[in-house]
C-alpha cells in the first residue's frame, strides 16, 4: 500500500465525472496524470436508474467484464495509473463490480460515498453512510470492501455535513481505509484549507479536490495538507489542463 500511495504524492487525479469518464475519455484527459479514475459507475438491478444509460450495469459479469477490459485498456493510455469507481445499493453487487475492475487490471478501485441520488440516500447509502446514524453500517461495508478487494481502495466522499463528515473520516481510518478522495467544493479558500487540514488530523493520504484551475490552487490545497489534488470539471473543458499541472507539481516547487 505504501508504493500505491507514494505514487500519488503531489500528483494529479483525473476525479470521476459519471457520464464523461469512460476509458477514452480518460485517456485524452488525464494524460500526465497520476491518476485517471473511470467511473462513476452504477450497479442496479432496476430498469430505470436516473443516471447515464452507459455508467449503468445489471448486476453480473456477463454485464460489464467486457466493457471494463476495454475501457481500462483505453484508460492506461493516458500513461496515468487506473482507478474504477462505483456504487451499488446492494453490497455483493458493488464489490464484485471492483473484483471485475480488478481482474480487468485496475490499479485502484473506488467507492462512491458522495452520492446524493435518492435511490442510495433513501436506504441509508452513499452519502448517507457519513451521516453519524450509519457509521456502523460505513464500517461494515468498508471493512467487507477491504477484505474482499486486492487492490488499493479509494473511499470518495463530499464535504456537505460537517461534522459528520471529518469524523467518518476517522471511521473510516480506524477500520483500515487510507485513501480518501475528499470533494471540498472550493479547496482554495480558506474554508476548503481548513476542511483539508481537519481531514488530515485522522492520518489519511488525502486526495483533495473541488475548484481547482491551476497550479496555484493545487499548491494551496497541499501546502493546507493535501497529499494529491483531484481535478474534475475543470478537465472537461480544458483536456491538457491534468498534464499541466502534474508537469508543474513534480519540478520546482516554485512553479505557477
Amino acid at each position: 500500500m505504501t508504493d500505491a500511495l507514494e505514487r500519488l504524492r503531489n500528483g494529479v487525479v483525473l476525479a470521476e465525472l459519471g457520464g464523461h469518464g469512460d476509458g477514452p475519455y480518460c485517456a485524452k484527459h488525464g494524460a500526465g496524470s497520476a491518476l485517471v479514475v473511470m467511473g462513476t459507475y452504477i450497479v442496479d438491478a432496476s430498469d430505470f436508474v436516473p443516471y447515464p444509460p452507459a455508467f449503468v450495469f445489471k448486476p453480473g459479469r456477463s454485464s460489464y467484464a467486457d466493457y471494463l477490459r476495454k475501457h481500462v485498456r483505453a484508460a492506461r493510455e493516458s500513461g496515468a495509473a487506473v482507478g474504477v469507481s462505483v456504487v451499488g445499493v446492494d453490497l455483493d453487487d458493488t464489490i464484485d463490480f471492483m473484483l471485475a475492475a480488478e481482474d480487468a487490471g485496475a490499479d485502484y478501485v473506488s467507492l462512491c460515498l458522495h452520492s446524493g441520488m435518492d435511490m442510495f440516500v433513501s436506504v441509508g447509502l452513499s452519502c448517507a453512510l457519513l451521516w453519524r446514524e450509519n457509521w456502523p453500517r460505513l464500517r461494515q461495508h468498508l471493512t467487507a470492501c477491504l477484505q474482499a478487494v486486492r487492490t488499493p481502495l479509494i473511499a470518495k466522499i463530499g464535504v456537505t455535513r460537517m461534522p459528520d463528515d471529518e469524523q467518518a473520516v476517522g471511521e473510516m481510518a480506524a477500520v483500515g481505509v487510507r485513501l480518501v478522495h475528499a470533494n471540498l467544493g472550493e479547496v482554495a479558500t480558506d474554508r476548503g484549507r481548513d476542511f483539508i487540514q481537519r481531514l488530515k488530523e485522522h492520518g489519511v493520504f488525502l486526495v483533495a479536490g473541488g475548484g481547482i484551475r491551476s497550479v496555484g490552487d493545487a499548491r494551496r490545497a497541499m501546502e493546507a495538507g493535501a497529499d494529491a489534488v483531484a481535478v474534475g470539471t475543470a478537465a472537461m473543458h480544458d483536456a491538457a489542463l491534468c498534464g499541466r499541472l502534474q508537469a508543474a507539481l513534480r519540478s520546482s516547487p516554485q512553479a505557477s
